[in-house]
């Protein structure tokens, strides 16, 4: 196997290696290093990165599932690290395992010297509706709490984002209005006409829903539990309970409060480092 520079323009046969957007980069001139692995004129894999802050960071690693396991994913990432060495301190990859394959990137990361990065609340948790509904959390008492967004009166749906913004709470992207917010299972609270607290699950993909926001202004500490019970339980009576469920805290803080009451989530987004100075 042999690797090679991928010149700035379009990648050619190497294109369906890398990740769109490494791709596009590349097509359009943009400061990414790219090298394509080859065998016999066959393009077999590919990889590319920029660097940032110092370091280097791989954005696109690819080999084909018929010639894994035989050294090309090495050659690409130390060829990167031999390049990268001159300017760099150190490399560094993020991926999130949304495929089964991801997860195979972990030990492979580690036995090239890869160390992962703690969790400081921006890794993205995974469960499902099933593993959820074994959480003690979510098994408790309080779930008829709250009100859909779908039945609230007009007017009110902007009134509760409007408190949301005032109190820079997190927000869905798109607001409380965007298509992906299932207004079914998504819930909130008023103290008479005060918005109060909400819970806001999206449909991320058909087998995916994501915990995409929750915020509570309530004196009332049980407010927002009750709220995240209730929304769970109509999740789990509306959805398949092999629906995938995704959290994505916004601080340590938060984070240490997912892997209490989702205990059996795992981390599908992770950050990887190697020092390049040892």
């Amino acid at each position: 196997m042999e690797i090679g520079y991928l010149p700035l323009g379009e990648p050619g046969v190497f294109r369906s290696l890398l990740l769109p957007e490494a791709a596009d980069a590349l097509a359009q001139g943009e400061p990414l290093t790219a090298l394509g692995l080859t065998e016999d004129g066959l393009a077999l894999g590919a990889a590319a990165g920029y660097l940032e802050n110092g370091r280097f960071l791989l954005r696109s690693l690819y080999v084909a599932p018929d010639h894994r396991r035989k050294g090309g994913g090495r050659m690409l990432v130390e060829a990167l690290e031999g390049l990268a060495g001159q300017f760099a301190s150190g490399m560094e990859i993020r991926f999130t395992a949304t495929r089964e394959e991801h997860f195979t990137l972990p030990p492979f990361l580690r036995a090239l010297g890869f160390e992962q990065e703690p969790d400081d609340g921006e890794n993205i948790y995974l469960t499902t509706l099933k593993d959820a509904a074994k959480s003690p959390f979510f098994s408790g008492e309080g779930k008829d709490f709250g009100t859909p967004l779908a039945d609230l009166r007009d007017g009110a749906l902007s009134l509760l984002e409007k408190a949301a913004l005032a109190a820079e709470a997190p927000l869905p992207e798109g607001g409380l209005g965007s298509e992906r917010v299932d207004r079914e299972i998504s819930l909130c609270s008023f103290e008479g006409s005060t918005p109060q607290a909400f819970v806001i699950l999206e449909t991320v993909q058909p087998d995916t829903l994501a915990l995409s926001a929750a915020w509570s202004a309530a004196k009332n500490p049980t407010v927002l539990p009750r709220l995240l019970r209730t929304a769970m339980a109509l999740a789990q009576k509306n959805y398949p309970l092999e629906t995938g469920l995704t959290v994505q805290p916004i601080g340590a803080v938060s984070a240490a409060l997912v892997r209490t009451i989702l205990p059996d989530a795992v981390p599908i987004s992770q950050v990887w480092v190697r020092d390049l100075n040892t």
